[in-house]
C-alpha cells in the first residue's frame, strides 16, 4: 500500500522575530539617549563646579567681570581687567584735554550706565541683597566694600593751579556727579553703612601706556572694585 504524503509548505512567519529587533534597536536607542543626557548634565555640573571653585579663588575678578561686561553694553570699548578690579573709561569719551568738564555725550552715556550699575551691582552689596534675585546672582555673597573713582591724566605739565593732580580730582568729581549723585547708587550702603562711592586722584603717576605717559589714553577714570573682606 502507498502512503502518499502532503508536500505542503509550513512556513513561519518572520514577524515576531522583526519585532523583536525592532524592539531591542528602539531599546539601545533610549539607552543611548539617556547616556547622552547624563554626559550632558554632568558636563554641565562639572562646568558649574569649575566657575564655582573660580569664583572662591577670584572673588573680585569674578564681581568686576560681572559688573564690567553690563557696562560694555551701554560703552563698548570700555576696559575690565579682572585682575586688578579695574574698570578703565575711555578718555575719547569723557573729557577734552586739559579739561575736567564732560562731554555731553560722555553725560548721557554715564546716566544710562548708571542704571545698569545699579541692576547689576545690587546683588553686591550690603544694603541691597535682600533682593530674592540675588540668591542667583551672587550665590557666594560676595559684597563689595567700596569703588574708587580714580582720576588720572597725562604728564604733559597743565598751566593752572593745582596742575595735574587738581585736574585729575576734578575729572573724578566730575564722573561722580554725572553716575552717582542723584541716583539709586547714591543710597548703595557697604556692611557698616557707609557710602560705596569714593574718590581718588593720580595725575600722571599711574600712566595706563607707561611707555609713552604723554599719550591721550591715560587722560581717563577707573573704577576699582574693593571687595570686603571674608575669611575662607
Amino acid at each position: 500500500m502507498q502512503v502518499h504524503r502532503s508536500h505542503h509548505s509550513t512556513g513561519v512567519s518572520a514577524e515576531p522575530e522583526h519585532s523583536y529587533l525592532a524592539s531591542a534597536a528602539d531599546m539601545v536607542i533610549g539607552f543611548l539617549f539617556v547616556f547622552i543626557i547624563m554626559v550632558a548634565f554632568l558636563a554641565l555640573q562639572k562646568r558649574a563646579e569649575q566657575e564655582a571653585r573660580a569664583a572662591d579663588r577670584d572673588p573680585r575678578g569674578t564681581v568686576t567681570l560681572t559688573i564690567g561686561n553690563q557696562i560694555k553694553k551701554d560703552i563698548p570699548n570700555v576696559q575690565v581687567d579682572p585682575a586688578s578690579g579695574v574698570i578703565t573709561l575711555p578718555e575719547e569719551l569723557l573729557f577734552d584735554r586739559g579739561s575736567a568738564s564732560l562731554k555731553p555725550v560722555a553725560v548721557e552715556t554715564l546716566a544710562r550706565v548708571s542704571v545698569t550699575m545699579a541692576e547689576v551691582l545690587k546683588c553686591f552689596v550690603a544694603n541691597q541683597m535682600e533682593d530674592p534675585i540675588c540668591q542667583q546672582e551672587n550665590p557666594r555673597g560676595h559684597e563689595v566694600e567700596t569703588i574708587f573713582i580714580e582720576g588720572h591724566t597725562d604728564s604733559l605739565p597743565m598751566n593752572r593751579a593745582g596742575g595735574n593732580i587738581r585736574l585729575s580730582l576734578e575729572r573724578a568729581i566730575s564722573v561722580n556727579e554725572a553716575l552717582v549723585e542723584g541716583t539709586p547708587l547714591a543710597e548703595f550702603r557697604n556692611k557698616d553703612g557707609y557710602p560705596l562711592f569714593s574718590h581718588s586722584a593720580y595725575a600722571e603717576t599711574r600712566p595706563l601706556i607707561k611707555e609713552d605717559p604723554s599719550d591721550g589714553r591715560n587722560r581717563r577714570v577707573d573704577l576699582r572694585i574693593v571687595l570686603a573682606y571674608r575669611p575662607d
